[in-house]
């Protein structure tokens, strides 16, 4: 899993989530962003969810849980090791 900023000191984080999506689909991504306008923007970027900057750990925390729902069986050992997402 990826959490990713859009912007970057040194790279545009739009440019890199489409070089993760060319190189390795699969892997998830949450995008970070500073702009609550980008949920209209969201439909056509291939990120998983995203969170507006500055987001509590408990957004991030839900976002990461429902990236894990739907990327990984619910007996997956990776799930059960992380605080607040075991069942």
């Amino acid at each position: 899993m990826v959490i990713l900023d859009i912007k970057m000191a040194d790279y545009n984080g739009l440019d890199l989530l489409k070089d993760i999506r060319n190189h390795f689909y699969d892997l998830p991504v949450i995008l970070a962003t500073a702009y609550d306008s980008f949920k209209e923007d969201m439909k056509s970027i291939a990120a998983d969810f995203y969170v507006v900057k500055s987001f509590d750990l408990t957004e991030l925390k839900k976002k990461i849980a429902m990236v894990l729902e739907t990327r990984l069986p619910v007996n997956n050992s990776a799930r059960q090791g992380l605080p607040g997402l075991s069942r």
